[in-house]
């Protein structure tokens, strides 16, 4: 086998190496939100009687649990905004949603390690896209977290695992994610501060959607442009 076959082979096993991860980190917070409301009789009174005493809970209880995967983060803001009413609710997820993102992405590094990465040293054109998407400028790379981050199309935890693959730089993923989920955070933390009882349907505000719809394609947009510059850039380099 030459070397070229040996990396191709290599590549293939480490992008097949996260589907299991993959499967998990999309199907896990589902099975979570439904275990939240099947037990809600037996944390949500107890919590709601402690008041802003609960406080410290519920931020370790969101950080561990959304940024693990285990439930969704519209439950989190949902349960934020039904504890400590809207204008706290929505800081208070906000601050465990962007704590969920910072351990979802430290751990799932951990996990991945650049095993994704190895993928692309066989195929030039998709490691030059991934250079210019990557680490194009600080303002592009952030642009693209906040938007994908803004965008309903792409699932928390599933976002967390596809930067944290792509070697997403620490800083970048961190701002990015913070501009991008507060539009959602707050708006689903304001919608549960009118909820007597946990409802993971109650829709946020319809204008959040159209933001959200905007930024999908947005997003699509500055990739594919993104994309055609480097792969054009990659065949004029190669020989």
């Amino acid at each position: 086998m030459t070397f070229g076959a040996d990396r191709l082979v290599a590549g293939v096993r480490a992008l097949g190496a996260l589907g299991p991860l993959a499967l998990f980190v999309v199907v896990a917070p589902a099975l979570g939100a439904m275990l939240l409301v099947v037990t809600e009789q037996h944390w949500f009174g107890p919590l709601e009687g402690m008041g802003f005493g609960a406080v410290p809970l519920f931020l370790a209880a969101s950080i561990i649990l959304a940024g693990l995967s285990f439930v969704p983060t519209h439950a989190v803001s949902l349960v934020g905004g039904m504890l400590f009413g809207a204008t706290a609710g929505s800081l208070l997820a906000m601050a465990g949603v962007t704590g969920a993102a910072l351990l979802g992405y430290l751990a799932l590094r951990r996990v991945v390690g650049d095993r994704a990465l190895a993928g692309l040293e066989c195929r030039p054109g998709a490691a030059a896209v991934h250079r210019a998407l990557v680490h194009g400028g600080a303002r592009r790379t952030f642009a693209l977290v906040a938007l994908v981050r803004l965008s309903p199309v792409m699932p928390f935890a599933g976002t967390n695992l596809l930067l944290a693959a792509a070697g997403m730089g620490l800083r970048d993923f961190l701002l990015g994610s913070i501009v991008g989920l507060a539009p959602r955070v707050v708006a689903v933390a304001v919608a549960g501060a009118g909820l007597a009882s946990l409802d993971l349907d109650r829709a946020a505000d319809a204008r959040v959607a159209l933001l959200g719809a905007v930024a999908t394609v947005a997003a699509l947009w500055v990739i594919g442009r993104v994309a055609r510059s480097a792969l054009r850039q990659a065949a004029v380099l190669t020989p």
